[in-house]
């Protein structure tokens, strides 16, 4: 009897080493690979609203998600997580006048996993398809008609073997310029671990097929990011915690960049948070340094991100999240 059982336990953790091998396989690939053709006519980057902070907090560490975080806003960062989100969180964004973001996450649960749901909505002045210094990689120049982005996600997660989570998000994305618009489904994939006081997360974002506007081909923005978060800990009188990230975006560029909160409470259930984070910037139109605060009274956070832009308008974000 107990050789059978540990023959039966040696096969589950083999069959779960291969599962969790395949998947981060499945992830690799999902990244790097695009069709031939669609690399050959692409002129530009479009769908922008997957590319900006989709968080304040993340905002404030530059655009790094802290994944021992309880945020709904997490459906947008790192899909295997969605069952530790909570609440709702919404945000809106301003880069000087010339652009404005609004997102919105919540999140619930059915009996076989965790599910979320999530919005967010682009506006800012372009004409024709042209690169803009306001939003970075945005496909429209300012002083010109709107331009607009959607992306609805709907994300399902849950553990797998009891040894790792495991999430898919699928968005629609829709967008529309002065010269025509085109709408795309696309996926992330995610897969996540806690090891001891840290949680590492492998996502896979934005995989899908490229778009056309106006008889211009426009690529999507694909990431794999790879990031790691530790728990809180004391200093002095203060919480801290550490989040930090790699991401490679589809040009080949490696984005690392990280961030640090300082948190306080002079009252149970009341917390004042600094917030710092440091980013490689491959385009020169915004600083790598970011900053933001948070307040937060029992259930309730509110939130402020800045990031300066190296031409006239500066990113101002404000949000409010419920857990």
């Amino acid at each position: 009897m107990g050789l059978n059982t540990e023959r039966a336990r040696t096969a589950g953790s083999t069959r779960a080493r291969r599962v969790g091998q395949l998947l981060l396989a499945v992830l690799a690939l999902g990244a790097s690979a695009r069709p031939a053709a669609a690399q050959a006519r692409s002129e530009g980057y479009g769908a922008v609203v997957l590319n900006a902070p989709a968080s304040v907090e993340a905002a404030a560490y530059g655009n790094v998600p802290y994944l021992l975080g309880g945020g709904a806003d997490l459906l947008f960062y790192s899909p295997a997580l969605i069952g530790r989100a909570s609440g709702m969180a919404a945000s809106l964004h301003r880069y000087g006048s010339e652009g404005t973001l609004a997102t919105l996450a919540g999140k619930g649960a059915v009996g076989l996993g965790d599910f979320a749901v999530g919005l967010q909505y682009l506006r800012y002045e372009g004409v024709g398809i042209a690169p803009t210094p306001v939003v970075p990689g945005t496909l429209a120049r300012p002083g010109g008609s709107p331009a607009t982005e959607v992306a609805a996600s709907l994300g399902y997660a849950r553990e797998m073997f009891g040894l790792f989570g495991a999430g898919v998000v699928a968005k629609y994305i829709e967008l529309q310029f002065p010269r025509g618009m085109d709408r795309a489904l696309v996926l992330d994939l995610g897969v996540a671990r806690e090891f001891g006081p840290t949680m590492v997360s492998l996502a896979a974002r934005n995989l899908g097929s490229d778009l056309d506007v106006g008889g211009r081909g426009l690529r999507i923005p694909t990431h794999l990011a790879l990031g790691v978060s530790t728990r809180r800990f004391e200093v002095g009188e203060l919480d801290m915690l550490l989040t930090g990230q790699i991401l490679r975006r589809r040009d080949g560029e490696m984005i690392p960049a990280g961030g640090v909160e300082l948190s306080y409470w002079p009252v149970q259930g009341y917390t004042f948070r600094l917030r710092a984070g440091l980013q490689r910037v491959a385009e020169d139109e915004r600083s790598p340094f970011t900053f933001g605060l948070a307040f937060t009274g029992d259930a309730l956070t509110v939130e402020y991100a800045f990031q300066a832009f190296d031409v006239e308008g500066n990113a101002h974000r404000l949000g409010l999240s419920f857990r």
